[in-house]
């Protein structure tokens, strides 16, 4: 008579390899994955308080000049047709990149970080501030020869209104950020 407990005892080393390398394997395979994007998550935070300038890198900063917030109930808010329970966020910004490379852009989205909730840019810049400049200033965070002003919109929920800053990312600067205070 052939017992079953033969088996598992003549495999049990194959079997406890098994159950310690399959996990292992998955791991090792994650791992590198999972450094890529540790290094390049937001991490490394500096505040930036409202008026201040922000440095993004060497030759390249950032300053809030104006924001505001209407809500859809108010007058403001209809005409720019602000969906209820929301609020319409405006930032001006002033970007002076002029002494760093011509390759240099970067990524500006609303953060409320107590609720790691963030919103990219809404709406339309029909309220533009700067519109004596030249055609060639971009409209957004990139290089350009000359310090410029340029407006990002938000659409956020009436929660987060008092809760968020500007997050701003440079790809290349990772995973170091600006949260400028509004």
């Amino acid at each position: 008579m052939v017992s079953g407990l033969g088996w598992w005892r003549r495999s049990r080393w194959a079997l406890l390899s098994l159950v310690v390398l399959v996990p292992a394997a998955i791991a090792a395979a994650l791992s590198v994955d999972a450094f890529d994007y540790l290094l390049t998550r937001p991490s490394a935070v500096t505040v930036v308080e409202r008026g201040e300038t922000g440095q993004i890198r060497d030759g390249a900063t950032i300053r809030v000049i104006d924001s505001w917030a209407v809500g859809a109930g108010s007058p403001a808010g209809e005409e720019y047709g602000v969906p209820e329970g929301a609020v319409l966020v405006s930032v001006t910004l002033e970007l002076d990149a002029s002494a760093a490379s011509d390759a240099f852009l970067c990524r500006v989205q609303l953060l409320e970080a107590d609720r790691s909730r963030r919103w990219t840019s809404s709406y339309s810049t029909d309220y533009f501030p700067g519109r004596g400049l030249p055609d060639d200033v971009p409209s957004g965070c990139a290089w350009h020869d000359t310090a410029y002003p340029f407006e990002e919109t938000f659409l956020i929920p009436l929660d987060a209104q008092d809760r968020v800053v500007l997050e701003v990312i440079e790809p290349a600067g990772l995973p170091r950020v600006l949260h400028l205070k509004l």
